[in-house]
């Protein structure tokens, strides 16, 4: 990470990915460095900023602020449920238990996500299980001390399995299993380089149930790899759609979200279903809503096949 005084005050700028051209870069004021230290897989920093709150910075690049963490996080996890929802076989699910709608049964597995804003968003959901995969212990433990509302508790949660291992070699172990997977993986450099390849994908496919959704960030509309890797999705699922979001703190262009199936066609998602499943198990959100939801997934022209 790159830091300079200018105009009297102490900036960061953020790092080139190795993949993408050094032609620009964004920064912020550092108000306080609250954190900084190595795990056994990458340098971790959390910043005090004037602008974004607090930052969380892995390697030298942006993870999330605290600021804007939650149209990421909830963009990430709930167009991926209430599609699910729309499954007939799901929505014709009878459970034990008085209102726990379409979702009683369901299995999710979490993979990166180690600061635990998936998670937040996961557990406000009646799931039976969540199983979270991240080989980085430090970066769970970092969030819990220094970014309190990332989580707000959820690893608390009893429903929660954590594991600290190789998610590459974590999916591997299931088949036709998980209703939910939520990938959020940081840039892919690091312990994240081998999770944004093809054969990945293909597993996370196999572990899905037949009638499940993967969610995955998808970063930006223009990055190379962000376009190479939903290529690669819409040729590893049968059904395939990106979704998009403004977050503050990754300021050069639109977020994807991409969503893939084995069985649920995004094309023929009943948005009026939608709105009576958000009604009906009254999730809290700041930016999800069944319309934005709906107006998400349409493209500008120039992006609608990359």
């Amino acid at each position: 990470m790159k830091r300079k005084f200018l105009f009297g005050k102490k900036w960061f700028f953020e790092d080139f990915l190795p993949s993408e051209p050094a032609t620009s870069t964004w920064g912020a004021v550092i108000k306080k460095e609250i954190y900084s230290g190595k795990s056994k897989f990458q340098k971790i920093e959390v910043f005090d900023t004037e602008e974004f709150g607090r930052l969380l910075v892995l390697d030298g690049l942006v993870q999330l602020s605290t600021k804007h963490e939650f149209v990421y996080h909830e963009m990430l996890v709930h167009p991926a449920f209430f599609s699910c929802s729309n499954s007939q076989e799901i929505l014709n699910f009878r459970p034990k238990r008085k209102n726990q709608g379409s979702f009683a049964s369901q299995k999710v597995l979490i993979i990166g996500g180690g600061d635990g804003g998936v998670l937040r968003e996961v557990v406000k959901y009646p799931v039976k299980s969540i199983f979270l995969v991240d080989i980085d212990k430090k970066v769970t433990e970092v969030s819990q001390k220094y970014l309190p509302s990332v989580p707000a508790g959820s690893f608390s949660d009893k429903r929660l399995t954590i594991f600290n291992e190789d998610a590459l070699k974590f999916v591997k172990r299931y088949k036709n299993f998980f209703d939910i997977i939520i990938d959020d993986l940081t840039d892919p450099t690091g312990p994240s380089a081998n999770l944004w390849k093809i054969n990945f994908f293909r597993d996370i496919r196999q572990a899905l149930g037949k009638k499940g959704i993967a969610a995955f960030q998808t970063a930006y509309f223009k990055e190379k790899f962000a376009r190479r890797t939903r290529k690669m999705l819409k040729t590893v699922f049968p059904f395939f759609k990106v979704l998009k979001a403004y977050v503050g703190c990754f300021p050069f262009d639109e977020h994807t979200f991409s969503l893939g199936s084995k069985k649920i066609n995004f094309d023929k998602i009943n948005f009026k279903k939608i709105e009576e499943n958000y009604k009906k198990l009254k999730i809290k959100t700041k930016y999800y809503s069944p319309e934005i939801h709906r107006v998400s997934t349409v493209l500008p022209k120039i992006w609608q096949n990359k």
